[in-house]
């Protein structure tokens, strides 16, 4: 990969009873969420990269350009907190525009902003009054306002329950989708890993481990829809997931951790969904097989080598589905 697609860093950070170690290279583009258990690392490592510790010590590189002694302001980094931190003498709008000021953004894009997160009804409300949900995409909008290059996450859904996670991490693929942008996600959370994931790059006891691929991702046209499903074909398989959509629009497909490759059809199962797949070659990570379906290339857990263009199954305990309102997700 160019060194002009990435953010590299090798840095150690030593802090009292703590020491975080290690360095990496995360593609620029998609979600990368750096996991772990509290108290692992996550947040000191996405603050080291903000360049908000300075006694951070090695290097940074965002592509071609040089962060390592570039002070926080200067690296043009939207950093959401887990708290929002909205000013609350403020209302929406005002919050947001905060944001704008600092980079003078366009008026165009500011509403740009306000319409991808579904704002424009709630502009004129004052943070008390927001959910915790509405909350966050405020955050989230302000954060996005002032025309970052890259989007810094950190654990953005703790405290809300999982109908509020529900409503707002749509907003965040939407967000890395829509503005281009590579977003750095800090979350230990296995759900909100499988539904944003392109990449994971774990922490453990201040020891920064080894990239690995995401969940499986798949684009597919909805074949028919109604009844409260929607209904997607592959390789004459019926895949249907609870859902409100249309036929011909186009849904993001994730399969769960957990899925296996098989050599034959599995017959009866309890599996939520068993897909048809070809073998493509090695994944980028180690024990992943890349698998070819529809035309989209994806890699999956795998201990062996197949040939390529090898059929193969895909078993699939969970299956979740996305377009912009939201996830549908069948469990069995």
């Amino acid at each position: 990969m160019s060194v002009a697609e990435v953010l590299s860093f090798d840095l150690r950070l030593e802090l009292p009873g703590f020491t975080l170690q290690g360095a990496a290279e995360i593609p620029l583009r998609g979600i990368t969420v750096i996991s772990g258990r509290s108290g692992s690392g996550k947040t000191t490592l996405l603050r080291a990269l903000a360049g908000l510790e300075p006694r951070a010590r090695g290097h940074v590189r965002f592509g071609r350009q040089d962060w390592t002694r570039l002070p926080p302001e200067k690296r043009q980094v939207g950093f959401v907190f887990q708290d929002g931190r909205l000013f609350r003498h403020m209302n929406v709008e005002r919050n947001i525009r905060y944001g704008a000021r600092r980079r003078a953004t366009p008026e165009s894009e500011l509403r740009e902003v306000i319409r991808a997160l579904d704002l424009e009804g709630m502009l004129g409300r004052k943070p008390a009054s927001l959910s915790g949900g509405e909350a966050r995409r405020v955050a989230l909008a302000r954060a996005l306002a002032s025309r970052p290059r890259v989007l810094f996450l950190d654990e953005p859904m703790v405290g809300l329950d999982p109908d509020r996670r529900g409503e707002v991490l749509p907003y965040i693929t939407r967000a890395a989708d829509e503005f281009g942008l590579a977003v750095l996600y800090v979350s230990h959370s296995q759900f909100e890993k499988g539904l944003l994931a392109d990449r994971e790059l774990p922490v453990a006891g201040g020891r920064i481990g080894t990239m690995r691929d995401g969940p499986a991702r798949l684009e597919l046209p909805v074949a028919e829809a109604g009844g409260g499903q929607v209904v997607f074909r592959v390789g004459g398989e019926r895949l249907a997931l609870p859902g409100e959509g249309e036929a011909g629009q186009l849904w993001e497909l994730r399969p769960g951790h957990g899925s296996i490759l098989a050599g034959a059809h599995p017959g009866a199962t309890t599996a939520a969904a068993v897909l048809p797949v070809e073998a493509a070659g090695r994944g980028e990570a180690p024990r992943r097989i890349r698998v070819r379906v529809a035309g989209q290339e994806f890699s999956v857990p795998g201990e062996r080598d197949y040939a390529p263009g090898e059929k193969l199954w895909l078993i699939c305990p969970r299956l979740r589905g996305r377009w912009r309102g939201g996830w549908a997700q069948k469990e069995k």
